[in-house]
């Protein structure tokens, strides 16, 4: 049988807590302790404190956000698709874990978010290359479209209802006014 890694039980147990409760002031280390099956003061071994191990719960969301994007994009070749792929991918994983999603956006967020959207800014710098944005500034474009993805993520998972549009044509609209696409060629 291998080995339990405590560390990551403790940060999975973190994040199902998070989830569950609602919010990042219902999580504590003797919850967490509970919720992993061990007592409390095993949680030191691995985390100072409170705010540490919610630390490692924001930057494993942001890693697995980036990761989902990423693995999205790859699967594409045209520019255009990679984009639409990419904030896709991006909006199911913000609505897959919607309280982590919103802690990972509040006071406590880590560097590691500089690093979602730097793919982000990459995917449209690509479509201008491609000749397939007007935009001028991929950085300010894609500013606009991750603050419209975070607007589809937070409201969508707000208010669940049967009445949005389809998420699909919902984001391809987004995405293609505010990233400025163009038609292919010919």
């Amino acid at each position: 049988m291998p080995a339990r890694d405590l560390r990551a039980d403790l940060v999975a147990a973190a994040t199902r807590l998070l989830e569950r409760e609602g919010s990042v002031a219902a999580v504590s280390l003797r919850g967490v302790a509970r919720e992993a099956g061990v007592s409390a003061p095993a949680v030191y071994g691995h985390f100072a404190d409170l705010d540490e191990l919610l630390r490692a719960v924001l930057d494993e969301g942001f890693e697995q956000l980036r990761a989902a994007v990423l693995a999205a994009v790859e699967r594409e070749s045209d520019p255009v698709r990679r984009l639409l792929a990419g904030c896709r991918a991006y909006v199911l994983a913000g609505l897959a874990a919607p309280v982590r999603y919103r802690a990972m956006f509040g006071p406590r967020k880590p560097d590691s978010a500089d690093l979602a959207f730097g793919v982000l800014v990459r995917g449209i710098e690509a479509c201008v290359v491609a000749g397939r944005s007007r935009s001028p500034d991929p950085r300010e474009e894609a500013t606009l479209v991750w603050t419209a993805l975070h607007g589809v993520v937070t409201l969508r998972s707000a208010a669940p209802a049967p009445g949005w549009p389809d998420l699909d044509g919902q984001l391809s609209a987004l995405v293609e006014r505010l990233a400025l696409l163009t038609p292919p060629p010919g």
